[in-house]
């Protein structure tokens, strides 16, 4: 099969796949107070890494979010990939259909654009979008968005006035700080898009470091070795001057500051997504060396063999193993430290006696490969567990009974499952299903979706939000313990 011929049947299959199960609107709540919402949100997450999920990872604030609410054990990304998934979540559209299917960089990340990594026609989120932020403003909801968007066009939007992002407001508060750390010895920081981060490596993974960035260098991508991926190591900054640290601190004295009015708040958190550093005390909460690998740790797949994900942990060659532990020992103290915030937000939450009428959802982008089948962050053409699924919580006291679910859930049905929870029309084209009448006991669960859908399509040459017939593209499917895969190549 050609790949136009592949496009044109996988996006004709994502249609008949959006139709079904449209929601049941109107179950709206008891009482004549709209219910809040706060969005809680970590990128590059891997589900199964969580204790909450029954992972190695301790994450007490997780589990108490779950017992008080419903963990959903076969939640999906629409894309392994950030800016995708996020537009899906707030449009409850699949990345064909919303346009956006490449990371949109040239305002949240203008170190990128400057490098000549990022189009200057990139395209993101505009107030003309439908966006559940833009549904929930019209209709007297304060809303906020704290923390990594990553989906920013000209212009700004009208429902959030006071963002707090990574790449602007965030690296202005510490510029002095990034001074300073420039004058330190050049293999002691890293330069993360203008992040300037004291490192301390240890020797062993500076040997592993090395083995790879002599073959990377070779390959022309030095500077993408030498800064994000060579210096992992201990973050040498004091917890109060980390992003996510201060995210939560500016979610949780908005949400101490707020009128009577209902609220919107969403608490993005970066990490445990690169840069691949961690400040104590969760970088020394774990033993690299009492880190035990996947269990499907070992030779990939020949289709991946070349995949930036299997590369990371191939070139360190006979240092692959403690060089993966080292990294490991890294995600799981950034997934440490990304708890830790998510309970610095229940507590503030909980304070302002507003909890028993709040929807709260904890939600992840997307995954990360963490070691599984040999390989190590997200990017790779495979659409592995690993990556394709998500950690998912949804709590509404009072209203939604807590437990643990197997409905096929993915990130376009967040938007028109909050919406369905306040009681807020689902607008018309949302191609997701609300999971609102199966949570609330209002619908058989048999006679809930079976599958999810993930897709991975180009960007257009123009890098525009347009998807045309011919634009190459993998599909997958996944439901009662299986996955269908369709890729360009017809395979």
């Amino acid at each position: 099969m050609n790949r136009r011929n592949a496009i044109k049947r996988g996006l004709g299959f994502a249609s008949a796949f959006s139709g079904i199960a449209r929601s049941a609107l109107g179950s709206k709540p008891r009482g004549k107070t709209p219910p809040n919402v706060l969005l809680l949100m970590s990128d590059q997450l891997n589900a199964s890494a969580l204790s909450c999920f029954g992972g190695w990872i301790p994450t007490p604030h997780l589990e108490r979010l779950a017992g008080k609410g419903v963990t959903f054990n076969n939640a999906t990304c629409t894309t392994p990939f950030c800016s995708p998934s996020r537009a899906s979540l707030i449009t409850g559209l699949y990345p064909h259909s919303h346009g956006i299917t490449y990371n949109v960089n040239k305002i949240d990340y203008p170190a990128i654009v400057a490098a000549g990594g990022s189009p200057p026609t990139e395209q993101g989120i505009t107030a003309n979008d439908v966006t559940t932020g833009k549904l929930l403003h019209d209709a007297r909801y304060a809303t906020h968005h704290y923390g990594k968007w990553h989906l920013s066009d000209t212009g700004g939007l009208p429902y959030y006035q006071d963002t707090y992002g990574e790449h602007i407001e965030y690296a202005q508060e510490m510029a002095a700080t990034f001074q300073k750390v420039r004058r330190l010895p050049r293999d002691q920081w890293m330069d993360w898009y203008d992040w300037v981060l004291p490192v301390t490596l240890t020797p062993a993974y500076r040997k592993a470091a090395a083995i790879r960035l002599e073959k990377w260098t070779k390959a022309g991508r030095s500077r993408f070795v030498t800064e994000f991926i060579s210096k992992t190591g201990r973050l040498d900054l004091p917890i109060d001057k980390v992003f996510d640290y201060r995210v939560a601190g500016r979610t949780s004295r908005t949400l101490q500051s707020l009128g009577s009015n209902p609220f919107m708040i969403t608490c993005s958190l970066n990490w445990p997504h690169d840069p691949n550093v961690v400040p104590n005390p969760y970088y020394d909460s774990f033993d690299p060396d009492r880190i035990k690998l996947p269990a499907n740790y070992g030779k990939p797949e020949a289709r991946f063999e070349k995949d930036d994900s299997c590369q990371l942990v191939a070139d360190m060659g006979d240092q692959a193993e403690p060089g993966l532990r080292e990294l490991l020992r890294i995600y799981a103290g950034c997934v440490r430290l990304v708890d830790d915030q998510v309970g610095r937000v229940l507590d503030a939450l909980n304070k302002t006696g507003r909890s028993a009428n709040t929807i709260v959802v904890f939600a992840a982008d997307h995954g990360d490969m963490a070691g599984g089948h040999a390989m190590y962050w997200k990017s790779t053409s495979a659409f592995y567990d690993e990556i394709a699924r998500l950690p998912l919580i949804i709590s509404f006291p009072g209203r939604i009974q807590p437990g643990k679910s197997d409905l096929a859930v993915s990130l376009v049905d967040i938007m028109p499952t909050v919406l369905d929870l306040v009681g807020h029309p689902v607008p018309p084209g949302v191609q997701g299903s609300s999971m609102a009448p199966y949570l609330l006991g209002q619908r058989d669960l048999a006679s809930a979706p079976a599958y999810t859908f993930c897709e991975r399509v180009h960007s257009n040459p123009g890098h525009t939000r347009s998807v045309t017939p011919g634009t190459p593209a993998s599909f997958m499917v996944r439901g009662k313990g299986w996955k269908y895969i369709t890729y360009p190549e017809g395979d």
